[in-house]
């Protein structure tokens, strides 16, 4: 397995853990750095088992493919990803009396919500 597909097998199993992130990832041939944006910033900066989760995939990721990097970023981040390979993004959804949302799968791992606003006709 190259390093591209380790980290969306990875991605994709964080994802499944955390659902609310969001990863969007773009590989820099010249230092050889897997730069991976993460979103919402709260939980990238704050929430301590997705941090271990991070530290985790770094340290093994390491291991295994050096002399090649990672580089999480948040979307404030100096390092910006402009034309991202690949995004993750998986969604929890709420269901309410007055919507239904409709989920499609527009790639293996890339997921899109449509929502339509239904209203009761009052006679």
């Amino acid at each position: 397995m190259n390093s591209k597909d380790y980290l969306k097998k990875k991605l994709n199993e964080i994802s499944n853990v955390f659902p609310e992130l969001t990863f969007r990832y773009q590989f820099n041939e010249n230092t050889k750095t897997h730069i991976i944006e993460v979103k919402p910033l709260e939980t990238y900066q704050t929430n301590n088992d997705y941090i271990k989760y991070e530290a985790e995939l770094m340290f093994n990721f390491e291991n295994e493919f050096f002399p090649e990097t990672i580089l999480f970023v948040s979307e404030d981040s100096l390092t910006q990803i402009t034309e991202p390979e690949f995004t993750i993004q998986k969604q929890i959804f709420v269901s309410s009396p007055l919507k239904s949302n409709y989920l499609f799968e527009l790639e293996k791992d890339l997921f899109c919500v449509a929502t339509e606003i239904n209203y009761a006709l009052a006679a």
